[in-house]
């Protein structure tokens, strides 16, 4: 065979490769648009029995760093930061019932690591109370007055949202709340295991 043959024969097979490779991404790219969809169930929590009590929703926001925030809030080295939310339209009843203090301890309690004091690098628990605004006008529907607020947790590790809750409660109960909040540690936890 001579070196003019080989070239033609060489020239032919790449000709045949890039066409090949050509046809192959042409049905890749159809069938990944037009093909058969798996439908995936959304995922509304982590299906926890206490977070069927109540409207509850959880996230995991960053799974890479759901480790590191369960070694943080095993060694006790994490930062609780809370907050209310009153209602824009009706009276402020949560203010009566509980306080930031009170919401604190109920998260250390169930979370039942020691907080260690003044740790450099740490888990940041954010939450806030929200009291329903049951007197707002743009809530129409019973369902959205029938309940009395909601916790929303978030927890971060640097800045970074790794967990989040949201959870309703139904009465401007104590116990309640506290309820709640354990549910929220038990979602965490469990997830984070």
């Amino acid at each position: 065979m001579s070196a003019s043959q080989r070239r033609v024969s060489q020239t032919v097979n790449n000709f045949f490769t890039l066409v090949s490779i050509i046809i192959l991404a042409v049905v890749i790219t159809l069938y990944s648009k037009f093909g058969p969809k798996v439908k995936k169930e959304a995922r509304t929590n982590s299906n926890l029995q206490c977070q069927k009590e109540t409207f509850t929703f959880d996230s995991i926001t960053r799974p890479e760093l759901l480790k590191d925030a369960n070694y943080y809030l095993k060694n006790g080295l994490y930062v609780l930061s809370g907050g209310f939310t009153k209602p824009r339209f009706g009276k402020f009843y949560l203010k009566d019932k509980i306080s930031i203090d009170e919401a604190d301890d109920f998260f250390k309690t169930s979370i039942s690591f020691p907080q260690r004091e003044n740790p450099v690098k740490y888990l940041k628990i954010k939450y806030e109370i929200i009291e329903n605004d049951k007197n707002d006008p743009r809530k129409k529907d019973e369902k959205s007055k029938s309940f009395a607020g909601t916790i929303l947790s978030s927890f971060r590790i640097n800045g970074k949202e790794v967990f989040m809750m949201e959870t309703n409660f139904l009465h401007y109960d104590k116990n309640e709340i506290k309820n709640r909040i354990e549910c929220t540690i038990k979602a965490f936890k469990h997830n984070a295991k």
